[in-house]
């Protein structure tokens, strides 16, 4: 994925790179090629899927994300032909609602989930995950073996996320489980496919709840989903559906990608856990580092809907471009040595959750979810070691740079007894 700055594109001679996000060179080298794109052509033009400009440093990324009238988050499902895509390359089969918006129709759908997602929210939420944790650790304490992605790094944010919303406790993995394979696989692998009518099922299944959930009082987002109205009109099932659904794809797979990198990382450098344990208030920052350096999504589309120029490249009207939220993070002209992990880091301007209007609204959840789960699994596994060898990492980081398994052994304990919150 080398660039070449000679080659030329019809009449344009923007630079042109090598780059496709869905491959095997990507996932075993994003961060030589993140640098590689930020030392020589931070913004360039690939061929792959079409073809779409890879915008990869920190400045022209900013600038991207914040102008929202020339950068189209929004997708035409109807017209093929329309250049609108939405925020990912190639397009989800599933419309992401309300991400694949623009102003001024976004606006009123973000101001109607943001007070499910505001710091508040996320305070008065805590009691389940801190509960939940020491319930998951609980089933594989006495064995001395656990799978940190199966075991624990993938129900307890997915459980928590199905709180959230409303939905069967015990349900979690039918959810999470077909959206954990889609963002595992590249869009070309033979069960893609098949994954994505799977969670079309599960819409359905969520579809089904929604007229009694209209008329009865409930706790949950998707009770109040199911009673909202945007500018004066109740939201139309097939809406809720994709909000609902929308969430729960972030719920289950962001928090779970960086725990499992994070885990890896400190049981490889055991000298830095020590210090997080003696100083928990490093944590704050140090969250927001394990963040910078190991974005869970590693970058999202727009659409190009007038002539600009983006890092002294002229992109057209109906272009696409790939934002790297993964290179991005590495710009040394905003992180002094990026490659090392400071636990201190700050200022931390990292684009990890986004830039502008569409900053992910589950972060202040994430920033709760995340360190509880790292501190407590090193609070009951202290001696816990991670088989590097047996991990396997997800087969494209494409959209989730995540380990679908990474087995670690630890001393075996006594269970706590904490039964599982309901």
């Amino acid at each position: 994925m080398s660039v070449d700055q000679s080659t030329e594109t019809g009449s344009d001679s923007s630079p042109r790179i090598d780059f496709d996000h869905h491959s095997p060179e990507y996932r075993a080298n994003w961060r030589a090629i993140s640098d590689d794109h930020l030392a020589r052509c931070p913004v360039g033009r690939t061929d792959a899927y079409g073809g779409f400009w890879v915008v990869s440093d920190h400045a022209s990324l900013s600038q991207v994300m914040r102008d929202d009238a020339t950068f189209s988050s929004g997708r035409n499902t109807e017209d093929p032909s329309d250049p609108r895509q939405g925020i990912v390359i190639p397009p989800n089969p599933i419309r992401q609602l309300p991400l694949e918006l623009d102003p001024p129709e976004y606006t009123p759908y973000r101001r109607l989930l943001n007070p499910y997602f505001s710091p508040t929210a996320a305070r008065e939420a805590q009691p389940f995950p801190e509960q939940a944790v020491d319930a998951l650790l609980d089933r594989v304490c006495a064995s001395g073996r656990m799978d940190l992605v199966l075991d624990f790094g993938n129900p307890l944010p997915a459980m928590a996320t199905m709180k959230l919303i409303g939905l069967p406790l015990d349900d979690w993995h039918v959810y999470a489980e077909p959206m954990h394979r889609v963002a595992a696989t590249p869009p070309s692998a033979p069960d893609y496919l098949h994954n994505v009518q799977i969670m079309g099922q599960l819409g359905g299944a969520i579809a089904a709840q929604v007229p009694r959930l209209r008329d009865e009082p409930g706790e949950g987002l998707l009770s109040g989903l199911a009673k909202a109205t945007v500018d004066g009109r109740p939201l139309p099932d097939e809406e809720v559906v994709t909000i609902a659904l929308l969430v729960i794809q972030g719920g289950v797979h962001t928090t779970t990608a960086l725990f499992a990198h994070t885990m890896l990382w400190l049981a490889e450098h055991p000298e830095q856990r020590k210090r997080l344990a003696a100083d928990p208030a490093l944590w704050e920052h140090a969250t927001e580092e394990f963040v910078r350096v190991f974005p869970p999504a590693m970058g999202f589309a727009r659409t190009v809907t007038r002539d600009v120029v983006v890092g002294g490249q002229q992109m057209r009207a109906g272009d696409r471009v790939m934002m790297s939220f993964a290179a991005a993070n590495r710009d040394p002209a905003v992180f002094p040595d990026p490659d090392e992990v400071r636990l201190d880091r700050s200022p931390n301007r990292h684009t990890s959750f986004g830039v502008g209007i569409h900053r992910c609204i589950g972060l202040n959840h994430a920033r709760a979810w995340f360190p509880l789960m790292v501190r407590r699994v090193f609070e009951r596994m202290p001696d816990l070691v991670v088989d590097r060898d047996d991990a396997e990492q997800n087969e494209s980081v494409g959209v989730i740079n995540g380990f679908v398994t990474l087995p670690a052994t630890f001393t075996p304990s006594e269970p706590l007894g904490v039964p599982m919150p309901d």
